[in-house]
């Protein structure tokens, strides 16, 4: 491509919001968005899913107090019916929160984002609308069943993977704060 033709395609990519430019000392530098970061890791994500048929996506992380949210939104019945029909189970009211402290599993987390998943349609109510989400099964510390949660809306990044499942996992697992726990994301083909 010739440098007159890069530089036409770098402002398509500006304008459709995907990547900034600027100056860097006496260069030009150029950065992803996070919609950009979006359309590279769902390509990435595709592209691995057909040369590395990976079923799993195996995480540890820590176990955290997150903002106590969890329990009210998974106790609302728009939600709590899809969970029930989607996943076969009545989650326990309320998220377990891992922070994962690898960049690989975090480039995990970003790369869930970009795929299929159980989806979880957003909704209303009189007071306000709900977002959708996507879950994808867990086998949580070895033995328990349970979904990972990928929340459109979210106060966390994606250093954050919530978990739901139908038992109450920190009183199954005996786990408190800062407990490292590992789980099994299983992909749907």
């Amino acid at each position: 491509m010739t440098q007159q033709g890069a530089s036409v395609r770098l402002l398509e990519l500006e304008k459709e919001g995907l990547i900034t430019r600027g100056r860097v000392g006496r260069r030009s530098g150029v950065r992803l968005t996070a919609k950009g970061y979006d359309e590279v890791a769902s390509l990435y994500a595709e592209l691995k899913g057909v040369v590395n048929r990976k079923e799993v996506f195996p995480f540890t992380g820590r176990v955290f107090s997150g903002l106590r949210e969890g329990g009210y939104y998974v106790n609302l019945g728009g939600y709590r019916r899809q969970f029930r029909n989607l996943l076969g189970f009545t989650p326990y009211p309320g998220t377990l929160n891992l922070r994962l402290t690898s960049p690989a599993q975090i480039d995990q987390k970003r790369l869930l984002r970009s795929m299929a998943g159980i989806v979880i349609e957003g909704f209303e109510d009189r007071a306000r609308s709900y977002g959708p989400a996507k879950c994808f099964r867990a086998t949580i510390g070895d033995r328990l069943r349970g979904a990972a949660l990928v929340i459109e809306r979210t106060h966390y990044d994606d250093t954050v993977l919530e978990l739901i499942s139908p038992a109450n996992l920190r009183r199954e697992l005996k786990l408190k704060d800062g407990d490292e726990l590992s789980i099994a994301v299983h992909l749907e083909r």
